[in-house]
């Protein structure tokens, strides 16, 4: 294989890493921000990462369509739909949520 392409292509994964990972952070701060206040309720322990998981994010997301619409055109021209932006999205919130629920399990908090 030719090294110069098998360089390019390794820059262009790299490059739609950091696009998706730009989205995702730009969805976290809401989804968090709403995790904590429904936490507040009661067992924030057990239900931070669960909200983390499932309701953050599509409030997050729910914002974003309606404050930043125009923000999908931006990675849509880079080669990401915004289909995928979403699902990728929601898989990292699992992901998180999963890691969290571990970690205050082991820590003896829930």
């Amino acid at each position: 294989m030719n090294p110069i392409l098998h360089r390019k292509s390794i820059d262009r994964l790299m490059d739609t890493i950091k696009l998706y990972w730009e989205f995702h952070k730009s969805t976290l701060i809401i989804n968090w921000l709403f995790s904590m206040a429904i936490s507040l309720l009661g067992f924030p322990f057990v239900i931070f990462p669960i909200v983390t998981m499932t309701g953050g994010p599509f409030l997050s997301l729910f914002y974003k369509e309606i404050a930043h619409k125009n923000e999908y055109y931006f990675y849509y021209n880079r080669g990401i739909s915004k289909l995928n932006l979403i699902i990728v999205s929601m898989i990292a919130n699992i992901l998180t949520g999963i890691i969290l629920l571990t970690a205050f399990v082991y820590a003896g908090l829930i």
